[in-house]
This record gives structure tokens, sequence and C-alpha cells, in this order.
């Protein structure tokens, strides 16, 4: 029996626009490469400190202490999508201190 363990988990992520995502991941100040269906994403200073996504099956694969980390990028994607969704539309979007929301105008 080994003295230590990693347990990993699948989480659902769907992304849609990788562009977005790429730009998510560079706001946050991880690193990414681009690997067979997905991204490999590095949230610290080594590689052992990083977390897949899979395209195609719509999922990330990460360790359980790295739930957080994850849903820190979902909501920076999300941010990124209301982004480029306003600057489709002529608007603009401005974020409100380091809070979760954002004002759009026009």
């Amino acid at each position: 029996m080994p003295c230590w363990e990693v347990r990993t988990m699948s989480v659902e992520f769907k992304a849609k626009h990788c562009k977005l995502l790429e730009q998510a991941i560079e706001f946050l100040g991880w690193k990414y490469e681009n690997i067979a269906g997905g991204l490999r994403v590095r949230t610290g200073e080594w590689w052992n400190d990083s977390f897949t996504i899979h395209f195609i099956a719509q999922e990330a694969v990460i360790q359980s202490t790295q739930q957080s980390l994850l849903n820190q990028l979902k909501q920076q994607y999300s941010r990124e999508a209301l982004k480029r969704a306003a600057r489709l539309r002529g608007w603009q979007f401005k974020q409100q201190g380091q809070q979760l929301q954002g004002v759009l105008r026009k």
C-alpha cells in the first residue's frame, strides 16, 4: 500500500470557445499547453500543480483539492464571455472591483 495517494475526479466543464478559455487562464496568471482534445492548465510553478480540460468529453480532471481553482476559472471564463458578447453588440463591460459583478453600458 502506498504511503501517499492522489485522488482525482472528473467535473463537468462546458467551454465552447477555446480562445475565451485561454484568455481566462492568462488573466488568472496561469499557463497552459495544448494537448490532444483539450488543454493542460498549470496553476503553480510546476506541472504537477495542473489539471486537464477535455473539450470533447466536456470535463475537467482535477485533484480533489483543486475544486476552488476550477471554480475561479469558470467564473473568469464567464466574465470573458460577457466581455465578448458586449463587444459584439457595441457595449462596454466594466467589472466592479474584485466582486463577481459587472456593468454593461451602451
